[in-house]
């Protein structure tokens, strides 16, 4: 059997990281597995199941009782350093959800744009060249006189298409955490 045990196995090296902190200042000799990928190699992190904080196993239960009593302690310690944490309303960030939703509908709207292109540029090929074998010097030609308008059609066709969903799904999770926040501040 090892001396050692996992303790907590964090998502990222800074969770890892501070909880390793938080040991080692209680006393409790911790360390970390995965370091190496955490920083170095970061895209294998999560397949390796996380940064995976170390500590002897026979301090275990006793670590355990260090996290769990830090986290319940959280809201008196935030409360001193901000006082006015739960008082102040947090405005929305709208601008910034609404650059996320342009960037990643952009991101998927590249391939679709290039193959509705594509599709119309073959077809017109096709149809110049309908007796004789398709022409492939043909599609450069017709690429660089391509209609902007039938692009710009599947652009926003495209961006209809998954953008409503898309905005349709955050309202319903907007609702979802504001009714669970809540029944959450209720008596």
């Amino acid at each position: 059997m090892s001396g050692v045990g996992v303790i907590r196995r964090c998502a990222s090296a800074e969770e890892a990281a501070l909880v390793c902190a938080l040991l080692n200042d209680a006393g409790i000799p911790a360390s970390l597995e995965n370091w190496y990928h955490a920083m170095i190699d970061w895209g294998a992190l999560q397949a390796l199941g996380g940064v995976g904080v170390l500590v002897p196993a026979s301090r275990l239960a006793e670590a355990r009782e260090v996290i769990i009593a830090y986290a319940e302690s959280a809201d008196e310690r935030l409360r001193g350093d901000f006082p006015d944490l739960e008082t102040a309303p947090l405005r929305p960030k709208r601008s910034r959800q609404f650059v996320l939703i342009v960037y990643y509908t952009g991101l998927l709207l590249v391939p679709f744009i290039l193959l509705f292109m594509l599709i119309e540029v073959v077809t017109e090929v096709q149809a110049i060249s309908a007796g004789g074998p398709f022409r492939w010097e043909l599609v450069g030609a017709h690429l660089a006189d391509a209609r902007w308008g039938y692009l710009v059609g599947y652009t926003g066709f495209v961006a209809v298409y998954f953008l409503v969903p898309f905005l349709f799904f955050v309202s319903l999770s907007r609702r979802f955490l504001a009714r669970r926040a809540e029944m959450k501040d209720a008596p």
